[in-house]
C-alpha cells in the first residue's frame, strides 16, 4: 500500500512546487523582473522632485535591523520628520541585530514580505538568490528615473554602481557610501609617541624597526611608573595586527572586502593566504608573540577587555579606527603609523575598503505597490541635503551651524546630561548609528570617530599607500554562489585557525607547506577560479 500511495504523493508535492513557482513569478503585484517596464499604478501620483513625495499620503511597511544603541524607530524624529516632508508614513518592523537576519530570511522565503527591507543585511548570494526569483525588484529603471542623487553618484563614482550590479545586470539592493577616505579604512595603526619620547625613538617606518620599538617598551619601562606592564601591541580577538602588517608582505592588495582573494604580481586573482610571502609575515607574527611583543591573550579576548587594557595607559601600539578607545586620558599620546615597509622592500596599507562600504542595505520588495514613491524615498539619503539631515538631525535640537558654515553637535547629543555616548544619544534621533544603511556619509558631515583630528590624519599618511584597485564584494551567479557556500566555509574556518596556531607557535612554521597542500585539497583553486570569473565580469561593467 506505500508503494501505491509514494507516487500520489511525489506528484503533489510536484504540483504543489510548480504552483509555488508560479507564485513567486508574478507575486499578485505586476512589479516583477518582468513587469518593470510597466509603471505601478501609483506612479502617477509621484512628484518629479521636492517634496511631498506623493500629493496623497500613503504608508509602507519596512522590516528593518535595530542597532543596540537605537532608540525604538517609530519614535525617532528624523523618520518622523521625513514622513511629514514626503507624504510617506513608514510601519517600521524592526528586529534586534542578532535576531534580524533569521526572522528577515522566514520573510524572504515564506512571502509574508515587507514593501521595504532597511538596514537589510543582505548578502550577495541573497541579493541573485531572491532577486532571480522576483521576490526583491530590480531598481535599474526606477533608479533612471526616480533617483537624481543615486544617478549623480553612479556618474561620479562609476565603481560603486559596478559594484552593486549582479551578473544579470540588474540591481536588486541599494548600498552605504563613504566618498572620503577615513571611515573606508576601518582599522588604522597608532602608536604611543609619548612613550617614543621617553624613550628616545623615532615613529618606526619598517617591520624591523617596529620590531625594535616593541621590543624596547616592553624592556625599558616607557610609562615610567617602575613596573614591567606594558604591553607592546593589543587588540581584541579579531586581531586586527596582522591585517595591518600584511602590505608589508605585498599582499592584501585589493583591499578588506573579500577575504583572502587579492590580485597577484600576473594581474590575476589570488589566494593570498597561502602565498609563499604569507609565509614571512607569519613568521613576523610568530617572532613578536613568541618575545611577548603582541598581548598574550588576544586571541581569546573581547573588545571591553582591550578597552579597559587602554584606559589603564599599559598599551604601546594598537590597529583602531582612532585612539580615543584608550579613553581621554591617553588618546592623545597616539600617532598614526605610516605603513611600514617590510623586508622585500613591499609598502603598502590595505585593510580599505572601497566607495561601496557596505552592500545589500536596501531592498524593495515584490509586494510593494508603491515602488517608484519608495525609491525616491530613500534617494533623498544620497544627496547632501539628506546626508545632513540623516546625520545630523534636528538644527537647533540637537545641531547648530557655526559662522563659517560647518555644523557641530549639540551637548545633547555630544556631551549628553544623561550620559549617553555620542550614538546613543543621536540613536534616539536616527538609525544611522551601527552603519549599514542606504545612506552617503561625507566628511562634512560624519561627526563620529572617524571625523577626529587623529583619525584625519592618520588617513591622510596612509592614502600614498593604499592599494590602487580596491575590490567590493562580488556578485556571484547563483551556480557560482552555492559553490561558493560549499567551499568557503571550511576553507575560511582553517585559514583562521591555522593563523592563531601559526602566530603562537602551536604549529611549527616548518608545517606551512602541508598548510598549502591542505588548502588544495579542500578545493582553493576552485575557489580562486570562481572569484576570476567575478573578477573578470567585475571588469567589463
Amino acid at each position: 500500500m506505500k508503494m501505491r500511495t509514494k507516487p500520489v504523493m511525489l506528484g503533489t508535492a510536484s504540483l504543489l512546487l510548480l504552483a509555488t513557482a508560479a507564485c513567486s513569478s508574478d507575486g499578485g503585484t505586476g512589479n516583477t523582473a518582468a513587469n518593470q517596464d510597466k509603471p505601478s499604478e501609483s506612479a502617477k501620483e509621484v512628484n518629479a522632485s521636492g517634496f511631498p513625495v506623493v500629493n496623497n499620503p500613503i504608508t509602507l511597511t519596512a522590516m528593518g535591523a535595530k542597532f543596540s544603541t537605537h532608540g525604538e524607530w517609530k519614535d525617532m524624529k528624523v523618520l518622523n520628520e521625513y514622513a511629514k516632508k514626503t507624504n510617506i508614513t513608514i510601519n517600521w518592523q524592526t528586529v534586534p541585530d542578532n535576531a534580524f537576519e533569521e526572522k528577515r530570511n522566514i520573510a524572504l522565503a515564506g512571502g509574508d514580505l515587507p514593501d521595504m527591507f532597511y538596514r537589510a543585511k543582505l548578502t550577495p548570494y541573497d541579493e541573485v538568490n531572491y532577486g532571480s526569483q522576483g521576490v526583491l525588484l530590480p531598481l535599474n529603471k526606477l533608479i533612471d528615473q526616480y533617483a537624481p542623487n543615486l544617478k549623480a553618484l553612479f556618474e561620479k563614482y562609476p565603481e560603486v554602481k559596478k559594484s552593486i550590479t549582479a551578473p544579470d545586470g540588474n540591481i536588486y539592493t541599494l548600498p552605504q557610501v563613504a566618498d572620503y577616505l577615513a571611515p573606508r579604512i576601518g582599522n588604522k595603526p597608532f602608536i604611543n609617541k609619548r612613550w617614543l619620547d621617553q624613550l628616545k625613538l623615532s615613529v618606526p617606518t619598517t617591520t624591523e624597526e617596529y620590531y625594535q620599538v616593541l621590543k624596547a617598551f616592553k624592556e625599558k619601562d616607557p610609562n615610567g611608573n617602575g613596573m614591567a606592564d606594558e604591553i607592546p601591541w593589543s587588540g581584541d580577538k579579531s586581531f586586527p595586527l596582522w591585517a595591518g602588517l600584511r602590505g608589508a608582505w605585498g599582499l592584501g592588495t585589493a583591499g578588506e572586502k573579500n577575504a583572502n582573494i587579492d590580485i597577484g604580481p600576473d594581474g590575476k586573482i589570488r589566494f593570498y593566504t597561502m602565498d609563499p610571502q604569507y609565509k614571512g609575515l607569519l613568521e613576523y607574527m610568530n617572532k613578536l608573540y613568541k618575545e611577548g611583543l603582541i598581548d598574550k591573550e588576544v586571541f581569546t579576548q573581547e573588545l571591553p577587555q582591550f578597552l579597559a587594557k587602554g584606559t589603564e595607559g599599559t598599551v604601546g601600539s594598537i590597529n583602531y579606527s582612532n585612539p580615543n578607545v584608550v579613553g581621554p586620558k591617553y588618546q592623545d599620546d597616539y600617532v598614526s603609523l605610516p605603513a611600514l615597509k617590510g623586508p622585500n622592500g613591499d609598502h603598502m596599507y590595505s585593510p580599505v575598503n572601497p566607495t561601496t562600504q557596505t552592500q545589500g542595505t536596501f531592498a524593495i520588495t515584490k509586494n510593494n505597490k508603491h515602488p517608484e514613491a519608495t525609491i525616491r524615498w530613500v534617494d533623498y539619503f544620497y544627496g547632501e541635503e539628506g546626508s545632513k539631515f540623516f546625520r545630523m538631525g534636528i538644527e537647533g535640537e540637537t545641531y547648530e551651524t557655526l559662522p563659517d558654515g560647518n555644523v557641530k553637535y549639540k551637548e545633547l547629543i555630544s556631551k549628553n546630561p544623561k550620559g549617553l555616548s555620542l550614538d546613543q544619544a543621536i540613536g534616539q534621533y536616527s538609525p544611522w548609528p551601527g552603519g549599514g544603511l542606504p545612506q552617503l556619509i561625507t566628511e562634512k558631515f560624519d561627526k563620529t570617530g572617524n571625523s577626529l583630528p587623529s583619525a584625519l590624519a592618520s588617513a591622510k599618511l596612509l592614502q600614498p599607500d593604499i592599494p590602487k584597485d580596491i575590490f567590493p564584494s562580488f556578485l556571484f551567479t547563483k551556480e557560482e554562489q552555492d559553490r561558493l557556500n560549499a567551499l568557503s566555509s571550511d576553507i575560511t574556518t582553517y585559514v583562521t585557525e591555522s593563523r592563531v596556531k601559526f602566530v603562537t607557535g602551536a604549529v611549527p612554521l616548518s608545517a606551512y607547506d602541508n598548510y598549502v597542500s591542505t588548502l588544495k585539497k579542500m578545493g582553493s583553486d576552485e575557489f580562486i577560479g570562481i572569484y576570476q570569473k567575478a573578477y573578470d565580469r567585475y571588469k567589463k561593467n
